[in-house]
C-alpha cells in the first residue's frame, strides 16, 4: 500500500460573491501551484477576488490542522487592462497571467530595497524604489499602449471613409 501523505495542499479562488471554487487536494505544493496557475490564466473570463493554497495536516483536530500558505488578489492589470494581475502582498509580487501580457512586479532579489516591474512583450524592464513607482510604470505603459491602439483605430477609421467618400 502506498504511503498516506501526512499534509495535503489545497487551491482555491474565491469568486466576487463570495463563492469558493476548490481545485482539488494534492499531496505536494508544486502540484497545487501548478494547477493554481493554469486556473488563474482563466480568470479574465471569472468575476474572482482572491485564490489561496491552503496546507491541510492530515489528521490534526482543529486550527492547528491548517496553515495558509499563501493568498493572492486578484486586481486589474495595469497594463492590459484585464482582470488577471495576481497580487502577493506578503511576497510583494504580483503577476499578470493574462493571455499574451504577464506584466510583473516584485522585489529585487539583488538589491534590496529596490522594486523591479517589466512587461515581457516587449522587453520593458524598469527598477523603482516603491511598489507605488513601480505600479505608476507600468500604469503609464498600459495606457501609452491604449493610446496607441485608439489612435491606430481612428487613423484606420479616417482613411476607410475618407476612400469610401473618393469612391462614391
Amino acid at each position: 500500500m502506498a504511503d498516506t501523505p501526512s499534509r495535503v495542499f489545497v487551491p482555491t479562488a474565491v469568486e466576487a460573491d463570495g463563492k469558493a471554487i476548490g481545485m482539488g487536494c494534492f499531496s505536494s505544493e508544486e502540484t497545487a501551484w501548478q494547477v493554481l496557475r493554469t486556473f488563474l490564466k482563466k480568470s479574465e473570463l471569472m468575476n474572482l477576488k482572491s485564490a489561496s493554497i491552503v496546507i491541510w495536516e492530515i489528521d490534526i483536530v482543529g486550527d492547528d490542522a491548517m496553515t495558509v500558505l499563501s493568498t493572492i488578489e486578484c486586481k486589474t492589470c495595469p497594463v492590459c487592462k484585464r482582470n488577471t494581475f495576481w497580487l502577493d502582498l506578503s511576497q510583494f509580487s504580483a503577476l499578470c497571467h493574462g493571455v499574451s501580457c504577464a506584466a510583473w512586479v516584485e522585489e529585487s532579489t539583488v538589491e534590496p530595497g529596490i522594486i523591479d516591474c517589466g512587461w515581457p512583450a516587449i522587453q520593458f524592464l524598469k527598477q523603482t524604489s516603491s511598489i507605488k513607482e513601480a505600479f505608476k510604470e507600468l500604469y503609464k505603459l498600459g495606457d501609452r499602449l491604449t493610446a496607441a491602439g485608439q489612435t491606430e483605430q481612428i487613423a484606420g477609421t479616417a482613411e476607410g471613409l475618407l476612400g469610401e467618400f473618393q469612391n462614391s
